[in-house]
């Protein structure tokens, strides 16, 4: 089968938003919960190489407070850390030196550098990776943040430089704090710069110490599906679903739980129509700031599919029993599913995600702005047929629909979540919008035998093919090439 039919799912609990009491102590610095951040490598060392790093010699080092303080660029992780301009070294395009506050130098280009000035309600990452949203920032290297607990607020000073930005935050929420290179104002020091070879590891500075453990995954959400081959698929997704109520996660049933895909009705409901920009999150972003994938291996159920073509990391539902069993949010990266098998290539195929998923907001609220998965129908017009691929509208869904029914009926949203700036889904030509079907630059067909009823002149490909391309992550050749 092309696409794999949805295990049913048992009726989803409805979300509770507990009311929290907000706490105005501040929690007294540990020395004990400094963390490791970046390492001090220079950007653009290769690995497996001695790394080096500039170092500004402790003689030169001059309090200048009329320097201009920064959030810039460190590209080793892609986040953005505060530090100070030390000086200009290219015009073209405009570069600076920065002394991060960590101890770390790097050049950094004047586009990727924003005025240090944290602003109430941004959102931040402190050490241990908790996120964070900023509470007060008066002036000098100390900001109160509040960091959500769960049942309630807690308020913790920490240092400036003990904070990180997202690098989707940042893009995103940061645009009213660039600079110009007339508003930068560098150090100057006596004494040119030296290289010095660079620590193993940094670790962050101090901060307050806050409660970790229980609810650890509280704000995450997970869909879960189990691949055709499981067996025991019904005690294991069991063992997952409560893996993840103990650490706090939320259950989410499917994606159109989340994502808005509804589109448009014509023709009496025979035909579906939707636009790329349709696709909106409809979570509220109290209850869930991050999604998963959660499966015992890959597959090619409309759940999966529909994470492969979000950007959504799927993972190997392991991921989230250690998790819940050690009390902490094990890195996701390593429990990675293989997006599939890719029968054009006669090859299993890695997923292409971004690696700081979930580590702002943005990735859900914005969810057709990552630019991480290849959206392979990005720009076309694309025409579904088959009866089974037209959606049902909400008044007229049947809960009693047989599996294979509802995943085919998932069909033309994975074709639009897959970059089409828009799909139409017709059960025969005679309901299509265009008048000639060249004004589609694809057909999608159910099987390779339904290809025969289309004009020779016409791209048309079954859905085996376009999945195939989701899998491997571009277009591939043509399949009568």
């Amino acid at each position: 089968m092309d696409i794999d039919e949805e295990e049913e799912e048992a009726p989803r609990s409805k979300v509770r938003s507990a009311k929290r009491k907000r706490f105005n102590s501040v929690a007294p610095k540990s020395a004990a919960s400094r963390a490791p951040a970046r390492s001090a490598k220079a950007s653009g060392t290769p690995l497996g190489s001695a790394a080096k790093r500039r170092k500004v010699s402790s003689s030169t080092l001059v309090e200048n407070e009329s320097a201009t303080r920064v959030f810039a660029l460190w590209r080793q992780d892609n986040h953005y850390y505060s530090g100070t301009v030390h000086s200009l070294v290219s015009t073209s395009p405009a570069r600076y030196r920065i002394n991060f506050d960590d101890g770390t130098v790097d050049d950094v280009d004047l586009s990727k550098m924003r005025l240090c000035k944290l602003m109430e309600g941004d959102q931040v990452i402190v050490p241990e990776k908790q996120k964070a949203v900023v509470s007060r920032f008066e002036s000098g290297h100390m900001v109160i943040v509040e960091i959500d607990n769960g049942e309630e607020l807690d308020q913790v000073e920490v240092e400036v430089g003990d904070i990180r930005i997202a690098s989707r935050t940042f893009n995103s929420a940061w645009s009213n704090r660039t600079l110009t290179v007339e508003e930068v104002c560098p150090i100057v020091r006596p004494h040119p710069l030296k290289n010095s070879p660079s620590p193993s590891k940094m670790t962050l500075g101090s901060a307050a110490s806050v409660r970790t453990g229980l609810l650890h995954l509280r704000k995450t959400g997970f869909v879960v599906t189990m691949s055709p081959k499981h067996d025991i698929a019904g005690k294991t997704k069991d063992k997952v679903l409560a893996a993840i109520k103990a650490a706090g996660g939320v259950i989410i049933d499917d994606w159109i739980d989340i994502f808005s895909m509804d589109g448009a009705f014509s023709r009496d409901s025979k035909r579906w129509t939707a636009k790329y920009e349709d696709i909106k999150c409809t979570v509220r972003n109290k209850n869930v700031q991050q999604v998963f994938l959660l499966s015992d291996d890959h597959n090619a159920k409309p759940k999966y599919l529909m994470a492969l073509a979000l950007g959504i990391p799927c993972l190997d539902y392991q991921w989230i029993l250690e998790s819940a069993g050690s009390g902490k949010e094990e890195d996701w990266q390593k429990y990675l599913l293989p997006a599939g098998l890719c029968e054009s290539l006669d090859a299993r195929v890695s997923q292409l995600v971004d690696l700081d998923w979930g580590n702002s907001s943005e990735h859900l609220r914005e969810i057709t702005g990552n630019k991480v998965p290849s959206k392979v129908f990005a720009g076309m017009r694309i025409l579904c047929i088959s009866p089974d691929y037209v959606p049902v509208p909400k008044a007229r869904r049947n809960h009693a629909d047989d599996g294979a029914k509802d995943s085919s009926r998932m069909v033309p949203r994975i074709i639009l979540a897959m970059g089409a700036s828009m799909v139409e889904a017709v059960p025969d030509l005679k309901t299509m919008s265009a008048k000639l079907l060249s004004e589609y630059d694809y057909v999608v067909v159910k099987e390779r035998g339904d290809i025969s009823r289309i004009p020779p002149n016409i791209k048309c490909v079954p859905f085996a093919w376009a999945k195939d391309c989701l899998i491997a992550g571009r277009l591939l050749p043509h399949p009568d090439d």
